[in-house]
């Protein structure tokens, strides 16, 4: 994950990289909630159906398919059945023709300017050529040209250009070709571009920095050398054929496409035939082009698998175990899985080869069936690559407009399209998936109708055609469900708080007599007896999640955070070493409110994790808040109370064991008072190796608080500090929370965090957007309307570039309406007087003129007010860009209502 620095700055506070920050995080859990708000301007869409039903109808189209195309098609067309018009003998033909040469140079042109951009343009990739070229333009562009139209990359290959243009200038002055004409091992086949199509995903999928210009200007000049070497030692054709890359793959996906270049005649021909014909063939492919084809299919499944909460977990769970290498853990684990996954795919494939096989009475081998039908898989490849690219190619591919008149980042405006901006809104999520859905479906039935044609040329008989169909059908079927649960990862779950409640009853209710309340003084939980009554009770069913340490959340973990809160929010006689002002503040109104607590219990709730909609079961626990406040709403109420925590039990109790022992102190002002460190679970060595040593202390005796005996067993606690020891072994540090991000790495100015994802975690894949890169509204213009204020604004937007993101300014009147709807801002505002007393808040939301409409007719009085008001997106107050307005109320004309005037610009 990549992000700004000046991001990772704020995501370095607000992440709470010092444990201060988190022990407030967790103090403000138990203050207050939020209503957790919509997704900013991120694209999200609910599917209109359960996920399983688009699974199991796409499985059932292709079934359908199956039988159709089995009833139907029972004869083989011509292997050639397709139109000899030769378009090269028509006038369009011919003006197509002529546009060689032009074609070629402006490749030409813009290979070498993709070069000169990534060694000294600016190495941003939002103002650099080399990035879009290659990844958008050249690899997802041509590719749906090849497949659409027809392989024009032979045309336009740089590579070829500049070779045949060198050898066209030596062989009249030395009478001989430039290249050896070395004979090219036929066993070869194909495998130089399978083995360079494996380090072109490499350098997609697991690379670092794959968008830095300068980087894929050096893989593309050393690709370069290699190209040319090749076709000087075999002969410019030759190399081409079998190890140019881009020559090979586009050449397969061209198979599909409805034209036919054939240079074999006396002249070229250009001709058209159907939509894949060119995929069905009476020849058998060679082994290496079987390994293209599947690595083709597998590459694309593979870039999405890596964004699934499913990889997220087996990932760290395995890095875990390989701690001595976690540096380089995740690079060696994706290196080592893009070639697993590959080869599961090619073991797939040889599996239902070997079936086939056998169902046709071993007419012909494993090897032969799988040479055979190789190519029949191709618009399965294609399906995908439309399905995962297409809205990345519309959206990204929009920036080679600008790019095109400022290729380095200089500022210029070579075309006059320097200033274009791209659309980010021009696709939403319904159209993604969609668009997705079809593709895959489609690219299956193609698969589906060309394999049995395929299987009719290869078998005699109708029925050992048909019966061989059966099990590479079950293979699309099952491809199916795989590739749409993967483009469907970030779509189908919606965020929901991790709790709310779910019951208020009003007037005086009893609390059981086994419900708990911490002690004043000690903090252990007492059993309150019955004769007690509350105002309120709140009934919470929360979704229990993991913590980064792998531990699970129990009942301990819900409680102690209570405890905690009486423990050291409480001064009392001799008790100064257990008492910080700062947490006594902060969780006073949860001890003035709390009546007591009650673990009604936990259940298990089956939830889709959207693997083929495969039910994993997650545990829900259900607790009883009562309180002495008076009922209003839920939300209001849920306010002082939530059962919960950012942090294990675990943690908390170390925390307290450094204070305690005077090592470091909770809050600023303690620290100093105390002269001590402020407690820092991540930056501080010293204090880092001191837990260290007495988390295996505590570890080895199986150490719980008093306050915990009887919800945790010594088994489970030595369990509990095993995995925090563990933990800071692997990662340097204590800093163990159920977030959404995990901190890896950090330095003076910045920090790198990595996605944590477990099965049970509460909130669906999308969802952590809003968290790791905060948004904000700007205030820019402040009108007076007479009775009010009007307050016109700016929000930051993002843009994302594979994995790469940036934030930019802009205004509020230039987004679309239907891009505002997704999550309207809205601004929130506090008024004081003169006397600094609050007198008004409250919210407004973006009026139809794209601003914000404060009303304070007959709802203030006259006098001299300042209005603290800020634009927020998606409810992030976090380095919230607050506004100062000082206003004026008077009488109105005649003494007719009050006027309202602004004093000064925010």
């Amino acid at each position: 994950m990549f992000v700004s620095k000046s991001t990772r700055k704020n995501m370095y506070r607000q992440r709470a990289i010092t444990t201060r920050c988190w022990l407030f995080a967790a103090v403000a859990m138990l203050m207050g909630v939020t209503p957790a708000g919509a997704h900013g301007f991120g694209q999200r869409y609910d599917l209109p159906l359960p996920l399983s039903l688009y699974l199991f109808g796409g499985a059932a189209a292709v079934v359908f398919s199956f039988v159709v195309v089995g009833l139907f098609v029972r004869h083989a067309p011509p292997i050639r059945a397709y139109s000899r018009v030769d378009l090269f003998d028509n006038p369009l033909g011919t003006v197509v023709a002529a546009l060689g040469t032009p074609l070629k140079l402006v490749s030409l042109v813009l290979f070498v300017a993709m070069l000169v951009a990534g060694f000294f343009g600016d190495q941003n990739p939002y103002r650099n050529l080399a990035p879009t070229l290659v990844w958008i333009i050249a690899w997802v562009g041509l590719a749906y040209i090849s497949a659409s139209i027809g392989n024009i990359w032979p045309l336009i290959n740089p590579w070829r250009t500049v070779f045949d243009g060198v050898q066209a200038t030596y062989r009249p002055i030395s009478g001989r070709n430039l290249a050896l004409d070395k004979p090219y091992p036929q066993a070869l086949g194909v495998w130089p571009a399978v083995l360079l199509l494996l380090a072109f995903s490499w350098t997609e999928l697991v690379y670092p920095t794959p968008a830095v210009p300068s980087h894929l200007a050096s893989f593309a000049l050393g690709y370069s050398v290699l190209t040319w070497s090749g076709m000087f030692v075999f002969g410019g054709d030759t190399w081409l054929r079998h190890g140019e890359l881009f020559t090979v793959v586009f050449g397969t996906f061209a198979h599909f496409s409805p034209t036919y270049i054939g240079t074999a005649q006396p002249k070229p021909q250009f001709l058209l035939r159907g939509f894949g014909a060119g995929l069905i063939n009476r020849e058998r492919v060679s082994p290496s082009m079987v390994a293209l084809v599947l690595l083709l299919l597998s590459s694309v499944l593979y870039d999405g698998l890596i964004a699934t909460p499913e990889w997220s977990v087996a990932e760290s769970a395995i890095i875990t175990r390989l701690s001595y290498v976690a540096e380089l853990g995740p690079i060696a684990l994706r290196s080592i899985a893009l070639v697993g996954f590959w080869l599961l795919f090619l073991s797939a494939y040889w599996v239902v080869s070997a079936i086939m096989a056998a169902v046709t009475e071993w007419q012909l081998s494993p090897r032969q069936i799988a040479q055979s039908f190789a190519l029949t898989l191709v618009p399965i490849a294609l399906g995908y690559h439309l399905a995962h690219y297409l809205v990345f190619f519309l959206v990204q591919g929009q920036y080679i407009v600008p790019l095109l008149s400022d290729p380095f980042g200089y500022g210029w405006n070579l075309f006059g399209t320097a200033s274009y901006r791209p659309n980010i809104a021009i696709v939403g999520a319904r159209f993604a998936w969609y668009t997705a859905v079809a593709a895959v479906l489609l690219g299956h039935i193609a698969a589906v109708y060309l394999a049995h044609v395929q299987a009719m040329q290869t078998f005699a008989a109708h029925k050992l055609a048909l019966t061989s169909q059966i099990p590479l059908t079950a293979l699309m079927v099952v491809y199916t469900f795989v590739s749409l649960s993967i483009l469907a990862e970030p779509i189908v779950e919606r965020s929901t708080p991790s709790a709310q409640p779910s019951a208020v009853v009003e007037n005086m209710i009893a609390i059981p007599a086994d419900a708990v309340l911490p002690d004043l003084d000690s903090g252990r939980l007492q059993v309150i007896g019955p004769g007690k009554f509350a105002r309120t009770k709140l009934i919470y069913r929360l979704l229990g999640s993991a913590f980064h340490d792998g531990t699970k959340m129990t009942a301990a973990d819900l409680l102690y955070p209570y405890i905690f809160a009486y423990r050291w929010g409480i001064r009392g006689d001799g008790r100064e070493r257990h008492y910080d002002p700062s947490i006594d503040t902060g969780t006073a109104p949860i001890r003035r409110q709390l009546a007591g607590l009650r673990i009604v219990g936990s259940e298990t709730a089956s939830k889709s994790i959207r693997v083929g909609d495969v039910d994993f079961l997650r545990e829900v626990f259900a607790i009883e808040v009562y309180t002495t406040s008076a009922p209003t709403s839920p939300e209001r109420e849920a306010v002082p109370a939530p059962p919960w925590s950012t942090l294990p039990w675990h943690l908390l109790v170390l925390m307290e064991e450094a204070v305690d022992r005077n090592w470091a102190a909770f809050s600023q002002t303690e620290a100093v008072r105390r002269g001590v460190e402020w407690l820092d679970l991540v930056r501080s060595q010293a204090l880092n190796a001191r837990l260290s040593a007495l988390t295996e202390s505590f570890e080895r005796e199986g150490y719980r608080p008093e306050a915990l005996r009887l919800l945790v067993s010594v088994d489970q606690a030595r369990r509990r500090w095993a995995a925090l020891s563990a933990f800071y072994k692997a990662n340097g540090h204590f800093l163990v929370t159920n977030g959404p991000y995990q901190l890896k790495s950090w330095s003076q100015d910045s920090v790198v965090l990595s996605a944590f994802r477990d099965w049970s975690y509460p909130l669906g894949v999308g969802s952590y957007d809003s968290y790791a890169i905060p948004r904000r509204g700007f205030i820019t213009a402040v009108d007076s309307t007479g009775d009010g204020v009007r307050l016109s604004g700016d929000v930051e937007m993002i843009d994302k570039f594979q994995r790469r993101y940036r934030l930019k300014r802009v205004p509020l009147s230039s987004i679309p309406p239907d891009v505002l709807k997704r999550t309207p801002p809205e601004c929130r505002f506090v008024v004081v007087d003169d006397q600094k007393r609050v007198v008004l808040a409250g919210a407004a939301p973006l009026g139809e003129s794209s601003s914000f409409l404060f009303d304070f007719k007959n709802r203030l009085p006259v006098g001299r007010y300042t209005i603290f008001a800020a634009v927020t997106l998606s409810s992030n107050v976090m380095n919230a860009d607050i506004r100062q307005i000082p206003i004026v109320v008077s009488t109105g004309p005649e003494g007719q209502g009050s006027q309202v005037s602004t004093t000064g610009a925010p």
